[in-house]
């Protein structure tokens, strides 16, 4: 018997040769971008790890006002740890970009070339892959720093800059506005010596701790040392900062830890949808063939054998294309593809793509036991009748039937009876609508995320240059309005973020923040509102690291500011709480660019570097926007013609009926397909907003590793482009459903007449 049934499941897959291929795309779609996406993360994930590891990355690093003396820098190495200077000078060049020159690194966090040398002569350069990138820099290539000429020996990345943040506070890595360089010791000294760096040098150490002693107990040694300089501060430790806090390290594989599980997941949900789909086809195909089915239960063929039948091209379409699938993952055009984004955004060295196990199991094994479950209890339930029952193709009274509709017209009557009689179906296409919905909102929502942060930031940048101190005057330059910044941090799903405390005063007129005095109120800036989502009255606990420390405050006002995570404060009461003198600041904001000594400055930033970095979003998300948008129309196109489809089939019999009677193709249409539209419009008007829903609460869980707002307002005007483009897919699809309906003769009827 299951010999004569497999020459069946031929057959079936012959007749219904389209619907299947066109699931099986779907699936293998599917797969193919499951496995791409979790491949090229797995790969990112550990190899990032890998990397860091053989080119000794560094347990954390520490920043000092002045250099450590020969004897403090003998006592830290003799008691077991690693330690070396990581000392830099960033350079202004002649394109606005900053360069920040190293040393050749000896110990930690050692250079990965992907090409050329390291520099061995004085004018010799290595430079940093994405900068390179951005601004066209080859191996052969020479490039100007300090009006000095140098030839590029060398290209590559080193994993303390994993992201190449200039600043720990940036938001968006921007390779095309800063990147580093690498050069001997006597180079060094010789730019150093020649005075031409935009800022003074930065004193940072990076060490290896070699399980010697902790991280506590270092900077407790670093804080012991004594400090001349005591008219400036009291110690000479800056900031204190492990490798697992550090933004710049790890940030590639933290990235891709979202896009993993986010990938697996969709997997199942994806999955389910096309097996609940391929289960409406298996229950179709059972309808149509009761009597043959009642049939065989009648010469003894049991229940067992036909569910296994029916399991068997489902199962059999979902085992192939799941295979197909992670082949096409792991081709060229997969996991490479895929990677392509991070490697245009991250700095790190070319990685050998990776094989996961467990993924392959995933993509093969998922998609058929899926299957197979689903349609299982499906298919079990509608052959639970009896021989007799199936024979006579008796159909089972349902309680929809008996709706009182009132005294509403035939053909909306007739409209409303067809929808209910198919509320499977209909349920089917709801449900397709939206996941599709679902997908295409991840994708909208990192649309309006990026360009609402565009376009905030710029409108909430008001002053023209920021200047942080090293080393303050006394008086505050012409022109300048003085702040007290502050770093600290919070922790948001995972990730340690910087936040910023600002203390300004009541006139400061490039922020709109009414700060109150008192050392326990602040204002927060919006971005650190929507980012901690936090309201007026609640209280906000910010940690200082290098001296493990916490402060609580309590939020009296929220004011829009989107570029960065800042927490306001009124500058008195700021200095009082940090115990600084009651004229102290450190970072000074103006109109036009001040003549400040660059050996007094950590840095010097501009308005346009900061809406350039905002900008760098849009263009990096933008593959990504375009491939969610496009999954989600094809998922939704294919399920919504097919669930259709198949309503058209079961309604042959009536359709072939009330031709006979001469009705005509337009009322036909109006009977039959019409309603569709209503599921459509209903399906949509509930599906949007509720997808919307449901990705915003998912949404800052896949960028919490992002220091930034994240305003995902939507317009009027987008959720009804949204609904327009679902009803304009319908009505795009219509004319295939008639087509098919054309295709219905009279003849029908007398293949089901008793």
């Amino acid at each position: 018997m299951q010999k004569i049934l497999r020459k069946r499941i031929f057959r079936d897959l012959k007749e219904n040769f389209w619907r299947y291929l066109a699931l099986g795309f779907l699936i293998i779609l599917g797969m193919y971008i499951i496995v791409s996406l979790v491949a090229a993360a797995e790969t990112i994930i550990s190899g990032t790890q890998k990397v860091a590891k053989e080119h000794e990355l560094e347990d954390g690093q520490f920043g000092v006002f002045v250099p450590l003396s020969v004897t403090e820098e003998k006592e830290l190495t003799s008691q077991g740890i690693t330690l070396e200077k990581m000392f830099y000078l960033d350079f202004l060049q002649e394109d606005e970009s900053t360069l920040r020159v190293y040393k050749n690194r000896e110990q930690i966090n050692l250079l990965a070339l992907d090409e050329g040398k390291q520099a061995e002569s004085s004018n010799e350069i290595v430079m940093e892959k994405r900068y390179a990138k951005e601004h066209g820099l080859h191996v052969g290539d020479s490039i100007a720093v300090a009006e000095s000429d140098f030839e590029i020996v060398g290209i590559g990345s080193v994993p303390d800059y994993d992201a190449p943040y200039r600043e720990f506070s940036d938001s968006a890595v921007d390779s095309g506005s800063f990147g580093l360089a690498f050069v001997t010791s006597e180079t060094y000294e010789n730019l150093k010596a020649g005075e031409k760096s935009s800022r003074t040098e930065s004193y940072y150490y990076a060490y290896q701790l070699n399980d010697k002693m902790t991280d506590d107990e270092l900077k407790k040694e670093l804080k012991s040392f004594e400090f001349s300089a005591e008219e400036i501060v009291d110690t000479n430790l800056t900031m204190f900062l492990k490798a697992v806090d550090n933004p710049r390290i790890g940030a590639a594989g933290d990235d891709q830890i979202i896009n993993k599980m986010c990938g697996l997941v969709a997997g199942v949900i994806v999955m389910i949808l096309f097996t609940y789909v391929i289960s409406v086809f298996v229950i179709h195909g059972i309808e149509k063939e009761c009597s043959v089915i009642g049939a065989l239960y009648a010469l003894g063929v049991k229940r067992k054998d036909l569910i296994s039948h029916y399991l068997m091209l489902p199962v059999t379409v979902t085992f192939l294309a799941g295979i197909i699938g992670t082949v096409l993952g792991f081709s060229d055009m997969g996991v490479p593809t895929q990677m392509a984004d991070c490697y245009g955004y991250f700095s790190i060295p070319v990685l050998d793509i990776m094989y996961p196990a467990y993924l392959i199991v995933y993509s093969v094994i998922m998609p058929p036991v899926v299957a197979a479950v689903v349609n299982y209890f499906v298919i079990r339930k509608h052959l639970s009748r009896t021989a007799l029952s199936l024979i006579r193709n008796e159909q089972k009274e349902s309680r929809r039937r008996n709706i009182n509709l009132g005294n509403m017209g035939y053909v909306r009557r007739f409209q409303i009876r067809q929808m209910l009689r198919e509320a499977r179906t209909g349920f089917t296409v709801i449900f397709g609508m939206f996941i599709a919905l679902l997908i295409m909102m991840l994708g909208i929502n990192c649309y309006v995320m990026v360009t609402n942060l565009s376009k905030e930031t710029e409108e909430d940048t008001k002053f023209e240059y920021m200047y942080t101190y090293k080393y303050p005057e006394e008086t505050v330059p012409e022109g300048g309005t003085e702040a007290f910044a502050y770093s600290l941090k919070r922790e948001i799903f995972g990730y340690n973020l910087e936040v910023t405390l600002l203390g300004i005063t009541e006139e400061n007129p490039y922020f709109d923040a009414k700060v109150e005095e008192g050392e326990n109120k602040v204002v927060l800036s919006s971005a650190a509102a929507q980012k901690y989502q936090l309201e007026i009255g609640d209280e906000i606990v910010l940690k200082d690291e290098e001296e493990d420390r916490n402060y609580a405050f309590t939020v009296t006002d929220i004011v829009q500011y989107m570029p960065s995570l800042y927490v306001f404060m009124d500058i008195d009461s700021m200095r009082a709480l940090f115990g600084e003198e009651e004229d102290y600041y450190n970072v000074v904001f103006s109109d036009d660019e001040l003549e400040i000594p660059s050996g007094r400055l950590y840095a010097t930033t501009t308005r346009e570097e900061i809406i350039h970095s905002s900008a760098v979003f849009i263009e990096m998300m933008a593959p990504m926007i375009t491939m969610m948008c496009t999954v989600a129309v094809l998922i939704f196109c294919v399920v919504m013609y097919l669930m259709m489809k198949v309503m058209i089939d079961r309604s042959a019999f009536g359709i072939s009926l009330i031709k006979i009677f001469g009705y005509r193709a337009k009322e036909i249409r109006k009977l039959y397909l019409n309603g569709n539209l209503f599921i459509v419009v209903i399906g949509a008007f509930f599906s949007i907003p509720l997808a919307k829903k449901v990705m915003d609460v998912l949404y800052p869980y896949m960028v919490s590793n992002v220091a930034c707002g994240m305003n995902l307002t939507f317009s009027l005007k987008l959720y009804g482009i949204i609904f327009g483009a679902v009803i304009l897919l319908y009505f795009i699809i219509n004319p295939l459903l008639v087509r098919r309906v054309k295709k219905i003769v009279p003849a029908e009827v007398l293949k089901n007449r008793e």
